[in-house]
């Protein structure tokens, strides 16, 4: 209708008419251009306060691990340090289990693996940028490619060198009643009692004391849990950094 009415204008050299008429047409599309970039604005708006809702919870749940790890860690060097304090060799069924509990209990691998799945999602989608903060930005990037992540993932020797000589009668009886895992993944190392059947306790306590090169694997691995928990404090430090950015609530800096 509009292009008709143009064209009429232009026989008649109506200039002022044509004008007129492409001076509406300059406008309505400016007008759609500006409810287009206002309509974007809105949506990249609601997609930014998606993201930080999301990352909100992703880092909590991350946070709650990351302190569950630490507490399995410290479990795991008590056990460790109870084994390498055994100097006397056991007298009894009850002294002997004592020493083996101690061993094994401290044999445990408590890996960490960080939830990344909504920071992943922005990365690979680009939209980054929505989040319009660079401090969030790069705190951020310094939690989710933290360098520890590398050495916490590896298991040191010990646990299968301690497990090549335990009975596997009886590491099944530890895993069903010496280990819990609560949610979130929380590992509790039970100080259970001895089993109704368990063997030559006594004899085999006497291995695991006598064994010089066990109790160097023990060594390095109360290290590596030591070495851990500094790792999970490290990552959990960053991590109320980035809650404190995104919900504006300084109190999680301090903690």
């Amino acid at each position: 209708m509009l292009l008709r009415r143009i064209t009429q204008h232009v026989k008649n050299q109506n200039w002022f008419a044509v004008f007129v008429d492409f001076l509406i047409v300059v406008v309505g599309v400016f007008i759609g251009i500006q409810v287009a970039n206002w309509n974007e604005r809105i949506n990249d708006k609601q997609r930014a306060e998606n993201y930080k809702t999301r990352l909100i919870e992703e880092i909590s749940n991350n946070r709650k691990m990351l302190l569950a790890r630490q507490d399995s860690y410290a479990q795991q060097i008590e056990y460790g340090l109870a084994a390498m304090e055994h100097s006397k060799e056991p007298e009894n069924d009850e002294t002997a289990w004592l020493m083996v509990r101690d061993f094994f209990q401290s044999s445990h691998a408590f890996t960490i693996t960080i939830q990344r799945g909504t920071y992943d999602e922005i990365i690979s989608s680009g939209n980054l940028g929505l989040l319009e903060d660079q401090e969030l930005v790069n705190t951020l990037s310094d939690f989710y490619s933290h360098s520890g992540f590398s050495t916490i993932q590896v298991i040191p020797s010990y646990r299968e060198n301690l497990r090549r000589i335990i009975p596997f009668e009886l590491q099944s009886y530890f895993q069903s009643k010496c280990y819990k895992v609560k949610i979130p993944d929380t590992h509790e190392l039970l100080r259970c009692p001895a089993p109704a059947k368990h063997g030559d306790l006594i004899s085999l306590a006497k291995t695991l004391q006598s064994n010089n090169e066990l109790k160097d694997d023990l060594r390095y691995m109360l290290s590596y849990a030591g070495v851990s928990i500094g790792i999970a404090g490290n990552l959990n430090n960053r991590a109320d950094a980035i809650l404190a950015i995104l919900k504006g609530d300084d109190s999680f800096k301090d903690k």
